[in-house]
């Protein structure tokens, strides 16, 4: 997903377009806890009372940012078979320096017992019942620990920054998720 940076605006972007936009920036190199609406209003160009106005509170925004970056990724918005090797496939790909990817907000905010419980809602009920309606009845678990092992393998080698894992190739990964895909029999 590409967020424009400070001063960088869209000709047709709304003022709350803008909000959110910024937000989403903010969120993805900050924390949760450290983030402030005043930042956020100051990136955007506004004053706080209307990040307020058009959000109601940080909650709410950080929500809007979630939901906003799921519906970037296409695998996201109209999953089907396949959809979780896929989204293994694109967690494996180079990161160009300074790039943000929707995945940037929940790791960087995750241990944050606020945001978790908007991650896990919007998480079960954006990717993890419509990814376990395609798998099947009765493969709700496996769908997640799929999932679960993607996000551990992006914490350990993003967030962590373990050499080992920034060493060996995408295709040696590759092979450990369809490994992993094919004993919890989801795709």
């Amino acid at each position: 997903m590409g967020v424009k940076g400070k001063g960088q605006q869209k000709s047709d972007e709304t003022t709350r377009e803008r909000i959110l936009r910024h937000a989403i920036n903010r969120f993805s190199i900050q924390s949760y806890e450290t983030t402030g609406l005043r930042e956020i209003a100051s990136d955007a160009g506004v004053d706080v009372a209307l990040v307020h106005r058009s959000f109601g509170s940080k909650a709410q925004l950080f929500a809007e940012c979630i939901e906003a970056c799921i519906q970037t990724d296409e695998l996201l918005v109209h999953p089907e078979a396949g959809t979780i090797t896929h989204l293994c496939q694109q967690s494996l790909l180079p990161r160009a320096e300074g790039e943000m990817r929707p995945i940037d907000i929940i790791l960087r905010s995750f241990s944050s017992s606020e945001a978790s419980g908007i991650i896990r809602d919007i998480a079960t009920a954006n990717v993890i019942e419509p990814l376990a309606a395609i798998a099947g009845p009765g493969r709700e678990v496996n769908v997640v620990m799929s999932l679960a092992a993607m996000f551990g393998f992006t914490i350990m080698r993003d967030v962590i920054g373990i050499e080992l894992l920034k060493k060996t190739s995408p295709e040696e990964i590759s092979r450990y998720f369809n490994e992993i895909n094919q004993v919890l029999k989801v795709s």
